[in-house]
């Protein structure tokens, strides 16, 4: 004699659940994940603005224009201690102010790194009137910043889809999932960014996913008038961190 319909379909379930809820929660921590990165990109964007701004004040100062981005990224940085808001917030601050690496994470990277670079620029006196057909002088600032994705699973799998979009790197260990990405490997970036710079953040990625401090660079640009010369010496295109 068979089991009856009520065993059958009991075991139907338990199997089809064990099928289906990994593949839930999975998709639970992704959603999470990228809900997360999306509000850190976001502030990024802010931060872009203080660093352009800062840049057209303080006439390209790369202490200052750090500093500024960070300040304005500080929401968005974890491990940073214990206690209410506003201490965890000034905890954080002082970290970052102090050495631009993430705080307690381990692993000594930068956390921001900006890219700048001046157009219109023609040597003469900042006050002296334009001719009509001359452009202002304006800075370009690109910021990356290297937020850690910190959901367990979804950080290790966009880690490494990113790194297999840039680079063709396949996964360490069993199937690999994201052959076709490989394939393509290099065609994902934006039109603003340079080889070099993505080999930059490549090298900065591997070094920081080996110490596990799972990130990515969420990279935002600014661009705005100068509010005065540059500072006497200062280069017209460079990198701060």
């Amino acid at each position: 004699m068979g089991q009856p319909a009520h065993h059958r379909e009991s075991g139907q379930a338990a199997v089809e659940t064990a099928i289906v809820l990994p593949l839930m929660v999975f998709m639970l921590l992704g959603v999470l994940q990228m809900t997360l990165a999306y509000q850190a990109r976001l502030v990024n964007e802010y931060a872009a603005f203080k660093v352009a701004r800062s840049a057209s004040v303080y006439r390209l100062d790369c202490e200052r224009m750090v500093r500024a981005g960070l300040m304005a990224l500080v929401p968005t940085v974890s491990r940073a201690g214990l206690g209410s808001y506003q201490q965890r917030f000034l905890s954080a601050a002082r970290m970052l102010l102090n050495s631009n690496t993430p705080p307690n994470a381990g692993v000594a990277i930068p956390l921001v790194r900006v890219h700048y670079r001046v157009s219109g620029y023609s040597g003469r006196p900042f006050d002296q009137q334009l001719l009509p057909t001359e452009e202002p002088m304006k800075v370009h600032v690109r910021l990356s910043y290297y937020w850690e994705y910190q959901i367990p699973f979804a950080n290790w799998i966009i880690t490494r889809v990113w790194l297999a979009s840039h680079t063709g790197q396949a996964w360490a260990t069993g199937a690999d999932p994201i052959t076709p990405v490989r394939r393509t490997a290099g065609a994902v970036k934006a039109a603003n960014e340079t080889s070099s710079e993505i080999s930059l953040d490549v090298g900065i990625v591997r070094q920081a996913i080996g110490r596990n401090y799972f990130t990515t660079p969420l990279v935002s640009t600014w661009s705005m008038r100068m509010m005065s010369d540059p500072l006497p010496g200062a280069q017209l295109t460079g990198e701060c961190r």
